[in-house]
């Protein structure tokens, strides 16, 4: 595993905790609308990483000054399994706060597994959109505009079953997310909040929905 040499300290990510966000190098399966990880960290090569053995031992060294570790990418969770298994297993050992994954919500098996296996504190997933309300054949122009690819009925009920895994879990550190697109309507993020509250309710749970402001970078920078 390879990870992005500019390591944040967040306050912001995880509610009153202090964390360490860290990002892979694994690539994305998604080219969503003005990505910032995407320019700066997929698009780009990077000649100098982190490698696993040295993300656990800035985290052996440094763990005092944060009581959670967040993973991005990209996707992180487009490693294999037994190498994300291994990793986090091998972090559990010497780092006793919370673990993180951020994700797009494609990989629902691998998000079962970890959360059953007890290797991660919670998920993070962004729900881009609605999908409960879109057709993937009538609505693939709102596809591609938002998440840069075209999606299948398949990867559309993934994301859904992996949303409905994490409000099922109900843990307190995880969340979901959406970002306040400027190509969508207000409609698109109060059917997403409506879904998702009922969603809670069905599980009586308590998963937190954030609609997160969308910032523009500047490419020419």
């Amino acid at each position: 595993m390879k990870f992005y040499k500019n390591i944040i300290r967040t306050f912001n990510d995880l509610p009153n905790h202090s964390s360490l966000l860290i990002h892979s190098l694994i690539g994305c399966n998604l080219k969503c609308f003005g990505c910032h990880n995407y320019s700066e960290i997929v698009a780009k090569k990077h000649p100098n990483y982190y490698t696993e053995a040295e993300i656990l031992k800035q985290i052996a060294q440094n763990g005092f000054m944060f009581d959670a570790v967040i993973f991005s990418g990209g996707e992180f969770l487009i490693e294999d399994l037994k190498s994300l298994e291994r990793f986090l297993n091998n972090l559990r050992e010497l780092f006793s706060g919370h673990i993180i994954i951020n994700t797009n919500g494609t990989y629902p098996e691998k998000i079962e597994y970890l959360l059953n296996h007890k290797l991660v504190s919670g998920f993070h997933i962004d729900m881009k959109l609605p999908y409960h309300l879109l057709d993937p054949i009538k609505d693939q122009d709102i596809y591609q505009a938002i998440l840069g690819v075209r999606l299948n009925k398949r990867l559309q009920e993934k994301i859904l079953t992996s949303i409905e895994i994490v409000v099922k879990d109900n843990s307190p550190y995880s969340q979901i997310r959406t970002v306040k697109y400027p190509l969508l309507t207000n409609e698109f993020f109060r059917e997403t909040q409506e879904y998702l509250y009922h969603l809670n309710l069905s599980y009586h749970s308590q998963v937190p929905y954030h609609l997160n402001d969308f910032t523009y970078i500047d490419s020419a920078s």
